[in-house]
């Protein structure tokens, strides 16, 4: 009978990648040249997630351990992640700390019994290199913080690392993770991706602000090339930086949970010349609280939008914009019972037509059929003919004064004449969707997109599919080629 470990090593990597960790820590133990090709695989990727209990700065502590003792094992990592909710990384102090004050800053390890006295040594001359000067004086405010220092001291191991995510938690516990960011430079001289922040909002540790000196020194890293962030005002940005960033790299960029203003936007899409991804998920705060006047944003006044992203307008390929209630706003039922005008969206994306470039595109349907009833854009108008999959949301669409009756058939009925006369607007058009995240709402943009298939139906369609899943319904259409007309 065949054993695992006669399975030539050119074939372990297309296995291993099936693997758990679990999996992973059982083959270690099966023969030294198995041992030698996992041990890579295990430390690839490292995600740590704070808990409510004491064996977490334990569990930091000996990893760092490890990585002290086997530096050789840092060289793996490419991916690494601090998560956790901010009372998990602040609660709990696993250590006794030492009751005399000492005249060493010891950066917060005071007492870990993890590490012996000379890996301390080790880690606190560390410190001393890749933190501001400021810092080296302030003793009091660095005592018993034990996870922030060996989260940090296991991060500055890592000089192969391509993937840092950062979760709220340890972004809003951490005094350390700006000194590094602002020394990634040359402590992480491959690091690509960055994520601040998490993509799924927690309401009960919501993080209302992005401190600005997480955020300024990605756009001074040459390497960076992917950067996603939880980012929203009110404050100024500002540089502070004798000359303005120019990231040459950089060529996504994914602003989640944000309600940043056109003028913010604008000084971050001109420091990324060569943009070609841009994600934004804008939030409105609305309620009977806060009382509604006309604001210069560039979601809710889409000509401010078109006028920032004719910066980028030679170099998007692609474009994702959704809209949604930030935390504290008013439930739909609220607003109509409490009798709230809605905030008027005004106009449509006419940017999106001159970008030669833009291949694909996921906006809410508003953008570009228009918030009135008796405003009807064509797509032909407003996208461009090189598209090759378009998406459409239908965020905000139940406040709209087309919402219902006859006016959201006839708008959605331009959708369905774009789509029949695509081999004329968009030749390329490969995949068409609609995103119905309130449809259960609203039946008559339900019915109405329903119908669409009806509408559509013809030559060229290779499927159709209707989806259902959790909280969103989505109608998709995936194209052939079409026959050229007579």
């Amino acid at each position: 009978m065949a054993r695992f470990s006669d399975i030539p090593l050119d074939l372990l990597p297309l296995i291993l990648d099936y693997l758990s960790k679990k999996e992973f820590n059982s083959l270690l133990r099966v023969c030294k040249p198995l041992h030698q090709e996992i041990i890579p695989h295990l430390y690839h990727e490292i995600t740590f997630k704070a808990e409510n209990s004491r064996w977490c700065a334990r569990r930091l502590a000996f990893l760092l351990r490890t990585l002290l003792e086997r530096p050789y094992l840092a060289s793996y990592v490419t991916t690494f992640r601090l998560l956790g909710t901010h009372p998990c990384w602040t609660k709990y102090n696993p250590w006794q700390e030492e009751t005399n004050t000492s005249t060493v800053n010891l950066w917060g390890l005071e007492g870990c019994t993890a590490l012996s006295k000379a890996q301390m040594i080790f880690a606190s001359n560390r410190f001393y290199q890749f933190v501001d000067e400021e810092m080296h004086k302030s003793l009091p405010q660095l005592r018993g913080r034990s996870k922030d220092a060996l989260a940090i001291l296991v991060l500055t191991r890592f000089t192969e690392l391509t993937t840092l995510e950062l979760g709220d938690g340890f972004l809003m516990y951490s005094l350390f993770i700006p000194q590094i960011l602002k020394r990634a430079g040359h402590l992480l001289p491959k690091l690509s991706h960055v994520i601040l922040g998490d993509r799924k909002l927690d309401t009960e540790n919501s993080v209302s602000y992005m401190d600005l000196n997480l955020i300024r020194p990605i756009f001074y890293l040459p390497n960076v090339k992917t950067f996603e962030w939880t980012m929203s005002e009110p404050w100024q940005f500002r540089w502070n930086q004798p000359a303005a960033p120019r990231n040459e790299s950089l060529t996504k960029l994914h602003l989640f949970r944000s309600n940043i203003s056109r003028t913010t936007l604008a000084q971050l899409l001109a420091a990324t010349p060569n943009l070609r991804s841009l994600h934004y998920d804008y939030e409105l705060l609305f309620n009977i609280h806060v009382p509604w006047r006309p604001i210069a944003s560039p979601v809710l006044q889409l000509d401010n939008l078109n006028s920032v992203l004719n910066g980028v307008l030679n170099t998007l390929e692609e474009v994702e914009i959704s809209l949604g209630l930030a935390p504290g706003s008013a439930s739909q039922k609220e607003i109509f019972e409490q009798g709230l005008s809605f905030p008027v969206i005004q106009g449509t994306m006419t940017v999106l037509k001159d970008m030669a470039n833009l291949r694909r595109v996921e906006v809410p349907m508003i953008m570009i059929l228009g918030w009135f009833p008796n405003f009807a854009a064509r797509l032909e108008e407003v996208l461009p003919s090189g598209i090759q999959e378009l998406t459409l949301r239908d965020d905000f669409v139940k406040y709209c004064p087309w919402a219902v009756g006859l006016n959201c058939n006839k708008k959605i009925r331009i959708i369905g004449e774009y789509i029949k006369d695509r081999n004329v607007h968009a030749p390329k058009l490969k995949t068409f969707k609609i995103k119905l995240v309130s449809s259960r709402n609203n039946d008559w943009l339900y019915e109405a997109v329903v119908e669409l298939r009806a509408a559509i139906g013809g030559e060229g369609i290779s499927s159709y599919r209707f989806l259902k899943e959790d909280e969103m319904e989505m109608a998709c259409w995936h194209f052939g080629e079409m026959t050229e007309p007579d």
